[in-house]
């Protein structure tokens, strides 16, 4: 089991980390650039020394801010770090760059070349492969190298969508039934939802919430924590906040009993359904998006039902959940 208590200091602001990861788990690190992510894996990775705590990887310690001299060097940690940039060795062929971690046969790495889809590039060189090829030569060379925790530092993020999510998929069946314990950075929830067991959210190098990925964005625990899972509505009521989720507002006509009212001000067709743009009146005030499956007019009264939205108040203590549903 990874356990991680440390603080690292930055010029704005300190990254905070207390994270327990055991053994086959997969956990994504959700937020937004620069709020301590990479700072978070470079430090497990032993790239960055600790201003305070320590890091443990099951019996031994690879990390102490109290002890340095002591650290383990990245290459004696059993930490893998998986960078956007593949890394791989031009001058070597595909099944060389596969294989090039200590105690890899040749056998070893074509049966994990050819799992990944890559048997007809095997005798290829680095320079004739696209991005989606090397970055696939990579994370064959990761699980090959024999790690108790692979941190994957936004590996994907220069692919297109559709292939990095495929790319994600991949490696999280071949994770699946391995005691390896995986950190994912990412900024795109998507992508956590798809990979991970737990979403840890990072906000200015704090962690405000960890949970169930489908779960957490129910329940958000603060607005910011809102914000980072996909909430884009903020209505206010006095000195509370409503936040609304695009795929969690439903129209309903009056007579249902909506409880919020709203004029229509934009319509976007987004393939066979409309996104909604909308100012509430009544009680809650502010705008809003939702998704219809029908179209509908430029300031067209509608009623909405927002079951489960989370209300936070917005005077005394403005990143505080009052309910969450």
């Amino acid at each position: 089991m990874l356990v991680a208590d440390f603080e690292v200091a930055r010029r704005e602001f300190s990254v905070r980390v207390d994270l327990h990861v055991p053994a086959g788990e997969r956990v994504a690190l959700l937020g937004r650039s620069g709020a301590g992510k990479t700072t978070t894996v470079e430090a497990l990775a032993g790239l960055l020394r600790l201003t305070r705590g320590e890091i443990r990887l099951g019996e031994r310690r690879l990390s102490s801010a109290g002890f340095p001299a002591a650290d383990l060097r990245p290459g004696r940690r059993g930490v893998g770090l998986l960078r956007q940039n593949p890394g791989l060795f031009p001058h070597l062929t595909v099944l060389q760059n596969i294989g090039y971690a200590p105690g890899v046969t040749p056998a070893a790495a074509r049966v994990a070349g050819e799992r990944l889809g890559l048997g007809a590039l095997l005798g290829a060189r680095p320079r004739g492969l696209s991005g989606g090829e090397a970055q696939r030569v990579s994370l064959a060379r990761a699980l090959q190298t024999k790690v108790d925790l692979l941190c994957l530092d936004e590996p994907f993020n220069s692919l297109d969508r559709p292939l990095s999510l495929e790319l994600l998929d991949l490696l999280r069946r071949e994770l699946e039934d391995s005691a390896t314990a995986a950190i994912l950075v990412t900024h795109q929830l998507e992508e956590a939802q798809a990979f991970a067991h737990r979403l840890a959210v990072l906000h200015r190098g704090q962690i405000l919430q960890v949970g169930d990925p489908h779960e957490l964005v129910l329940r958000p625990a603060t607005r910011e924590v809102a914000e980072l899972v996909g909430y884009r509505g903020w209505l206010s009521s006095g000195s509370q906040t409503m936040a609304l989720h695009p795929d969690r507002v439903y129209p309903v006509g009056a007579e249902a009993g909506g409880e919020i009212s709203a004029r229509v001000v934009q319509v976007v067709p987004q393939g066979a359904r409309m996104e909604l743009e909308l100012e509430a009146e009544g009680r809650w005030r502010g705008r809003f998006r939702c998704r219809s499956d029908r179209s509908a007019t430029i300031g067209e009264l509608m009623w909405f039902a927002a079951p489960g939205a989370p209300v936070f108040a917005t005077a005394e203590e403005p990143g505080t959940a009052l309910s969450a549903g």
